[in-house]
């Protein structure tokens, strides 16, 4: 895998502290009504773009997570942002859905989607278990093996 991926770092207290919100969030738009629910997507939806396509300090989530590990003394533990953006990326995908199925399908379909984020969340915060980060090795772990030593990819 090529490094660093991303070009910069950012500390993984962080992303799991918002993990922790966005699982919160998730959980809390499951008993709103659909119309305050997807107030509560749309959020979801801006926050990851931002952690998606651009750097983490201009996400609420991510600022407000810096001012809790902060409040509590946490010293930082920084990773390459690389494989966290992608993550994110599967994220924001995840609450497009939500805020596109909400209101219009049967409940049972936006609580099987929302489900999977909330147990990728819950894995990420609780565990630090990234989902998307394994995707992200994987995907490299395979496309490096395909693609063979004489490859300038690889």
């Amino acid at each position: 895998m090529p490094c660093p991926l991303a070009g910069y770092r950012i500390d993984e207290k962080a992303a799991r502290v918002v993990a922790g919100l966005v699982l919160l969030l998730v959980v809390a738009a499951l008993f709103l009504p659909a119309s305050w629910a997807r107030l509560v997507y749309v959020f979801l939806v801006l926050d990851f773009g931002v952690r998606a396509f651009s750097r983490p300090r201009w996400s609420p989530l991510g600022r407000l997570a810096g001012v809790v590990l902060r409040a509590v003394g946490a010293a930082p533990s920084f990773r390459d942002a690389g494989p966290k953006r992608f993550a994110a990326r599967i994220g924001l995908g995840f609450a497009l859905a939500l805020l596109v199925l909400t209101g219009l399908v049967p409940t049972v379909v936006v609580l099987v989607v929302a489900g999977i984020l909330i147990l990728c969340a819950a894995l990420e915060s609780i565990v630090g278990f990234c989902v998307g980060c394994q995707v992200w090795t994987a995907w490299y772990a395979i496309r490096d093996r395909l693609s063979g030593p004489g490859n300038p990819e690889s």
